[in-house]
C-alpha cells in the first residue's frame, strides 16, 4: 500500500515537472528511481505526462500557429461563377485603344497583386518586431511555442530567457533558437550524436510595414502592407501611375540608395519578375514622369499607345505591339511626327525598322496590302465548283477554267455567257462567250487576264419560276407547288394533302394560261380551260364512265380547283336554355327550321317560361364582320348625336330580336324566325323589375307594376340630370329596341314599358349643352376688355 502512495506522489511530481521545462530534471528521475520504479515505468510516465502537457500547451499557446494558417481567403462563392460569367466580370470598362499600355493592370479590380501567404516561409525572410514564430519540438521531447517578435527584437523562451532574433533571416533565427534550446534538451539533433530530438522554426503571423510611394500614382502616400509585399503590390495599393507616370523606370530607395529599378514592360511583354522585389520597412518608391509615349495603329497584333524610352527603335515598338497581322503590308511603315510648328510623315522601310529612333508623340501607322488580286478568275452560274481560282499556265482559257470548276452542271444556257473584265483605268467591259462552241471546239478558245469574271447563267435564272396552283377542296388549300415535267392533276391533289371530305370529284378544273410569243394581235380568250372527273383512286374517268387511259400533265401556270360537293353538309347546331322541357344542342336536320320548329323538339316551354323575354343570340359570319368593320370606320369620322356608343371591337355575336309568343302562336310566319348554325336560344323566367340607366340623378331597378310608364320609372330613378338628352330608350329582353318619338311640338310618345327591361337615357353631346354661367360671365369679360382696347386705339388715332 504504501509503494502505490509513493508511486503516485512521484508521478505527481513528475506531472508537476513536465510543464516547467522540456526536459525533465536528472534529480527528479534518481528520486523515481529511489522510490523503486523502473526505467520503464519513468519513462513511460514522463511520455504519458508530456503528452498531455503538450497537448494542453499547443491548445492555449500554439493552437492555430500552422504555416499552412497563412492563406488568402477568396470570396464566397467565386468557385461557383460560370466561365461566361467570369468573362463579362474581366472585360474592360472602357476602350483600351485610348489608355496607355500597361496602365490598365492597376485598375483591374480582377487582378489584385494581393501578397501570397500561402507559401514556404522564405529562407532568406529577414525577422523583425511584429512577427510571430512557430516553434515545433519533437521527438524525445515535445514542445510547441507560437512567439511574437518584442519591438526590442527578442522572444521570450520559457525556461530560457529572451532571444534575439531580429535581423536574421528565418535560417539563421532557427540555427540560433537550437542553439539556446540545445541547453535544456540534452538530445537535442545537432548537439550530440545520434540526437532524439528535432526543431523546426516557421512564421505564424507576418508583420506590417509602412513603404513610402512618391511621385506619379493615382494617391501617393505612406502605405502600410505586409511584410511579404512587393513592389506591385505597393503599386496596386496606389491605385498605379497617373495620367503622366512611367511605367518604364520606377525605382526603389533604401536606406537613401537605389535597390530596384522596375520596368513593368518587361513582366507584362516577356514575363521577366526579377525586378519585382520584396519590399522593406521604410522604402522608397518613386515613379518619375513618362519620357515617351508612341500610338500604334493599324494592322497590328496590339493597336495601343506605348510608353518607350529614350533610344528605343521602331523595332522595339513593333515588339510591343505584338507584331504584324497576317494581312499587314511589311515592305514599310508610315511614322507621323512633330517637326517644329508642323507634322511631317517618314516612310521607313523594313531594313531601317531596327535603326529608326521613336521620339515622344509619333505616330505609327501599318498599312494592310492592297485589296486586290495578281492571278485571280472568278467563275459563276451553272457549274459544279463555282468560286475563285488562280490563272496559272495550266488555267487561263474560257475551256480550262471551265474544266477546274469541275464542268457544266448541265442546266447551262450555253447560247451565251459573259466575261467581266477589269480595265487598267478600273472600268469594266463585258465579252460575249460562245460556251457551246467553245467546248465543242467550233469557236476558238478565249484567253483569261487576271480579274476576269466568267458567268454562266442557269436556266432557272433567266425565266420565272414555274409553279402549280391548286386551290378549292383540298387538306391544303390555295398550295402552291414548284413545277416537275410528267406532273399529272393526281400528283398535285396528292401534294396538296389529299381531298377533303367535301370534295367533289365529278368537277374538276384545270385552267391554262394563254401563251404566245409571236402573236401579232389581241385574243378574246384569256385562258384554257379543261373539266375532269375522277373515281375514288384519284384517277380520271372518260366519257363514257370508264377509267380513262390518256394521261393529262401539267404545265407551267396551271391552276386546278376543286370544287365543293353540293350534297355534303355539316351538322348545324343551335342551343336552347332557359325554360324549356328539354335544355341542350339540337341539329337542324332540315334547312329552314325555326323556332316553333326547335321549341317542339325540345318538348315545349315550361308553366314559369316568361315568353316575352326569350332572346336568341347569333353569331357573326364572315360577311357580318367585315360590314361591322366598315360601319365602325365610318362612325369613327361623325360625331353621334347621342353619346350611348358601344365598342364593337370584341363582338363575336349579337342579339336577335324575337316575339316568341307570336312565333309559337303563328307557326311558319314572319316572327318564327328561321335558325342558323351556333344560335342560343334563351327562355328566361318572369321578370318583376325594371332597370334604369344613362342620364339619371340615381341609375337603378325599380319593381314592375302594370301600367308602368317610362316616366313612372324615371321618377324613381330621381329623374334627368343636367346633361341628359330626354328621349329615353328602351331595350327589351327578347333583344328588341325602342326609342321615345316627339309627335307633336310638345309632346313625345314613350316606349312601352314591361317587365325585365332597361330604360337608358343618353346624355347629351357638347355641342347639344347650353352654355354655363361662368362661361358666360368669361366671354362677357373677355369682350368687354377687347372693347375697351378698341376704344383706345380709336381715341389715340384722333
Amino acid at each position: 500500500m504504501n509503494t502505490v502512495i509513493r508511486n503516485v506522489l512521484l508521478g505527481g511530481l513528475l506531472w508537476l515537472a513536465v510543464p516547467l521545462s522540456a526536459q525533465v530534471s536528472q534529480d527528479v528521475i534518481d528520486k523515481a528511481k529511489a522510490a523503486g520504479m523502473t526505467e520503464d515505468q519513468i519513462r513511460q510516465e514522463i511520455n504519458k505526462r508530456m503528452g498531455q502537457s503538450g497537448a494542453e500547451q499547443a491548445s492555449q499557446k500554439a493552437s492555430d500557429a500552422v504555416v499552412s494558417d497563412r492563406v488568402v481567403t477568396t470570396k464566397p462563392g467565386k468557385d461557383s461563377i460560370s466561365p461566361e460569367e467570369q468573362r463579362q466580370m474581366n472585360l474592360p470598362e472602357n476602350d483600351l485603344k485610348q489608355t496607355v499600355f500597361g496602365r490598365e493592370i492597376f485598375s483591374n479590380k480582377n487582378l489584385s497583386f494581393e501578397p501570397d501567404l500561402n507559401i514556404p516561409t522564405p529562407k532568406n525572410y529577414v525577422l523583425s518586431a511584429g512577427d510571430e514564430l512557430l516553434i515545433n519540438v519533437w521527438g524525445d521531447s515535445e514542445l510547441n511555442l507560437k512567439l511574437k517578435v518584442s519591438p526590442e527584437g527578442t522572444i521570450l523562451i520559457p525556461n530560457l530567457g529572451p532571444v534575439s532574433v531580429s535581423g536574421l533571416t528565418i535560417e539563421a533565427a532557427e540555427s540560433r533558437i537550437r542553439q539556446e534550446l540545445g541547453r535544456i534538451m540534452a538530445t537535442l539533433s545537432g548537439n550530440t550524436d545520434g540526437g532524439n530530438t528535432f526543431v523546426s522554426v516557421s512564421l505564424s503571423q507576418i508583420r506590417s510595414i509602412k513603404v513610402n510611394i512618391v511621385g506619379e500614382v493615382v494617391a501617393p502616400g505612406t502605405y502600410t502592407l505586409p511584410s511579404f509585399a512587393t513592389l506591385f503590390n505597393a503599386l496596386y495599393a496606389a491605385g498605379g501611375v497617373n495620367e503622366i507616370g512611367s511605367l518604364r523606370n520606377i525605382k526603389v530607395y533604401r536606406n537613401s540608395k537605389e535597390v530596384a529599378q522596375l520596368d513593368v514592360y518587361d513582366y507584362l511583354l516577356n514575363g521577366k519578375y526579377k525586378t519585382n522585389i520584396r519590399l522593406e520597412e521604410n522604402d522608397m518608391i518613386i515613379i518619375p514622369p513618362y519620357d515617351q509615349l508612341a500610338v500604334v495603329q493599324g494592322k497590328v497584333k496590339r493597336n495601343r499607345i506605348f510608353e518607350t524610352k529614350k533610344g528605343e527603335t521602331l523595332q522595339q515598338v513593333l515588339n510591343m505591339a505584338g507584331g504584324f497581322t497576317g494581312d499587314a503590308y511589311t515592305k514599310d511603315v508610315r511614322v507621323k511626327r512633330k517637326a517644329g510648328s508642323r507634322y511631317q510623315i517618314a516612310t521607313v522601310t523594313e531594313d531601317k525598322y531596327p535603326t529608326f529612333t521613336m521620339m515622344d508623340a509619333d505616330s505609327l501607322m501599318v498599312d494592310s496590302v492592297i485589296p486586290f488580286y495578281e492571278n485571280r478568275l472568278t467563275i459563276t452560274g451553272a457549274v459544279w465548283r463555282p468560286g475563285e481560282y488562280e490563272l496559272s499556265s495550266t488555267v487561263h482559257t474560257v475551256k480550262e477554267l471551265i474544266k477546274q470548276a469541275a464542268g457544266l452542271k448541265g442546266d447551262e444556257f450555253a447560247g451565251r455567257a459573259q466575261i467581266t473584265r477589269l480595265n487598267p483605268d478600273f472600268t469594266t467591259t463585258v465579252i460575249a462567250v460562245d460556251i457551246r462552241g467553245i467546248l465543242n471546239g467550233t469557236s476558238p478558245d478565249i484567253e483569261l487576264k487576271p480579274e476576269d469574271q466568267l458567268n454562266i447563267p442557269s436556266l432557272f435564272d433567266l425565266r420565272e419560276p414555274y409553279t402549280i396552283k391548286i386551290s378549292g377542296a383540298v387538306n391544303s388549300t390555295d398550295t402552291v407547288l414548284p413545277y416537275r415535267n410528267s406532273l399529272t392533276i393526281e400528283d398535285a391533289i396528292i401534294m396538296a394533302g389529299g381531298l377533303k371530305e367535301s370534295a367533289a370529284t365529278v368537277n374538276v378544273e384545270v385552267a391554262r394560261r394563254i401563251k404566245d410569243p409571236k402573236a401579232e394581235q389581241n385574243s378574246n380568250i384569256t385562258a384554257k380551260v379543261f373539266n375532269f372527273t375522277l373515281n375514288d383512286d384519284l384517277g380520271l374517268i372518260s366519257a363514257d364512265g370508264t377509267t380513262s387511259e390518256n394521261v393529262f400533265t401539267l404545265e407551267p401556270f396551271d391552276e386546278v380547283y376543286v370544287r365543293f360537293s353540293p350534297g355534303y353538309q355539316e351538322q348545324q347546331v343551335v342551343k336552347v336554355d332557359g325554360e324549356i322541357t328539354f335544355a341542350g344542342d339540337y341539329v337542324l336536320a332540315e334547312k329552314n327550321s325555326r323556332l316553333s320548329d326547335i321549341i317542339a323538339k325540345a318538348g315545349g316551354i315550361t308553366p314559369d317560361a316568361y315568353v316575352k323575354g326569350a332572346s336568341l343570340k347569333r353569331k357573326l359570319t364572315d360577311d357580318e364582320m367585315r360590314r361591322l368593320e366598315t360601319l365602325m370606320e365610318l362612325s369613327s369620322n361623325k360625331q353621334s348625336r347621342d353619346s350611348v356608343g358601344l365598342s364593337l371591337a370584341n363582338i363575336k355575336d349579337y342579339s336577335v330580336g324575337i316575339d316568341l309568343e307570336k312565333a309559337l302562336a303563328h307557326p311558319g310566319s314572319a316572327h318564327d324566325v328561321v335558325l342558323r348554325d351556333g344560335d342560343k336560344l334563351y327562355i328566361p323566367q318572369l321578370q318583376s323589375t325594371v332597370k334604369i340607366n344613362g342620364a339619371v340623378t340615381y341609375p337603378n331597378s325599380v319593381t314592375y307594376t302594370n301600367g308602368m310608364s317610362v316616366g313612372k320609372c324615371l321618377s324613381q330613378a330621381g329623374g334627368y340630370n343636367d346633361i341628359a338628352r330626354k328621349y329615353p330608350i328602351v331595350i327589351y329582353m327578347n333583344g328588341k329596341v325602342a326609342t321615345t318619338k316627339k309627335t307633336f311640338i310638345f309632346f313625345k310618345r314613350y316606349p312601352k314599358v314591361e317587365p325585365g327591361c332597361e330604360i337608358v337615357v343618353p346624355t347629351k353631346t357638347q355641342r347639344d349643352r347650353k352654355t354655363s354661367l361662368a362661361e358666360v360671365l368669361s366671354i362677357a369679360s373677355s369682350t368687354t376688355s377687347m372693347a375697351a382696347m378698341v376704344t383706345s386705339i380709336i381715341n389715340s388715332m384722333k
